[in-house]
């Protein structure tokens, strides 16, 4: 598909928002196949993008926002709901974080616990405690 003036000048927003990250990384010692690792592509493509040459795909601007907070709007409209999950930040979790030794005590009451799944990754635990008397 041709590229339209819209995806031409999508393309140099994109690039001039990514840049200042790259040059940071760049300085900071990261290599640029990492940096590229980081948007979901080869150092071939990165370049394109820095070079205006590309229009970023979806997922490439998933990435962007993921890693950088980058939110590049597409002919007047915003992208940030799109690529944001409800106009949030998504943060990373570690595994290390899920393995938090947890110990509840309630000494003379009784504690009840609800573990409920929310989504593929996400849980919720209820407890609630009640003091004998």
């Amino acid at each position: 598909m041709k590229r339209t003036l819209e995806d031409h000048l999508f393309g140099e927003a994109f690039a001039r928002q990514l840049r200042p990250y790259y040059d940071r990384a760049i300085a900071a010692g990261e290599s640029e196949d990492s940096f590229a690792q980081r948007l979901g592509v080869r150092r071939g493509g990165l370049q394109s993008y820095l070079r205006k040459r590309a229009t970023p795909s979806l997922r490439t601007l998933v990435f962007a926002y993921r890693e950088f907070g980058l939110v590049v709007p597409y002919g007047g409209t915003d992208t940030g709901p799109i690529v944001s999950r409800k106009g949030r930040k998504r943060t990373r979790v570690s595994e290390v974080q899920m393995r938090l030794p947890l110990t509840i005590e309630a000494p003379e009451g009784e504690i009840n616990l609800v573990i409920k799944k929310k989504s593929a990754q996400r849980y919720r635990l209820q407890v609630s405690i009640k003091k004998l008397v």
